[in-house]
């Protein structure tokens, strides 16, 4: 009984997600019998299926369309995020939905956030901060007009920005992680932290902003324009720089 709710999860919310602005993803169709759903974008197919064997977990797999895109590791990435974070007990639908939309993203989006799940599944040990993307709006988001609740999706994304959210986590606060509503523009190319309205609390948030500004003033002095490309760029000088002891005053 489990895995056939979670192969009605799956299905529904390839279902759902598709009409819901999920940019180059197309259902090619869903096989009840097999459990199998498959999307197809301009890049490659994706395959969800149940594991055959045991019948327990759901699997993605990826098949390119395309060369000059995708490598080994990129792919493995993937399937690898989506068996571990994803596809777990208790099974999330918004999560799914997340998941999704990011796979139906531009490919210079969809590039940025594999880097994000590969910094989350391998821990850079010279950085001084660990990493966690959230497909969820996490629990400490307080919206002011409750647009967004704790639960929801947490890849959002409009006509010109994505709203995002990460968590930053450091040893010297264990319980204390760092969380981070980040939004991409993409007519400006600039990645920012998102408005104080959705954790208007945040004691960190301008130590933060400063050090976004920072990168965007970096590419601007090598002479390239911020872009999606970059997103990962502002995340890096977070784990790298972000002094992590508690504002005076806070």
């Amino acid at each position: 009984k489990q895995w056939y709710q979670r192969r009605v999860a799956i299905t529904a919310g390839i279902a759902s997600a598709i009409p819901d602005k999920i940019r180059n993803l197309l259902s090619i169709r869903s096989n009840e019998l097999m459990s199998t759903s498959l999307l197809h974008s301009d890049l490659c197919f994706y395959r969800f299926s149940i594991e055959p064997n045991n019948f327990q977990s759901l699997q993605l797999s990826v098949t390119p369309t395309k060369d000059g895109f995708w490598n080994k590791k990129m792919i493995d990435t993937l399937v690898a995020y989506f068996a571990e974070k994803i596809a777990v007990n208790p099974f999330k639908y918004n999560a799914l939905i997340s998941f999704l939309r990011i796979l139906g993203a531009p490919k210079d989006i969809l590039q940025q956030f594999i880097n994000i799940m590969t910094l989350e599944l391998e821990p850079n040990p010279r950085f001084q901060w660990n990493l966690k993307w959230f497909p969820l709006v996490p629990p400490v988001v307080q919206s002011t007009n409750n647009v967004l609740q704790p639960g929801m999706c947490g890849a959002l994304f409009s006509n010109h920005k994505i709203l995002f959210f990460i968590q930053l986590e450091h040893p010297q606060r264990p319980n204390n992680p760092v969380t981070i509503p980040m939004v991409f523009e993409s007519q400006t190319g600039t990645t920012k932290r998102a408005g104080a309205e959705l954790m208007p609390n945040d004691y960190m948030a301008q130590r933060i902003q400063n050090h976004f500004r920072h990168v965007t003033a970096q590419i601007s002095e090598q002479g390239g324009q911020p872009g999606p490309g970059s997103i990962c760029n502002y995340i890096v000088e977070l784990l790298q720089q972000l002094d992590p002891t508690t504002p005076v005053g806070a």
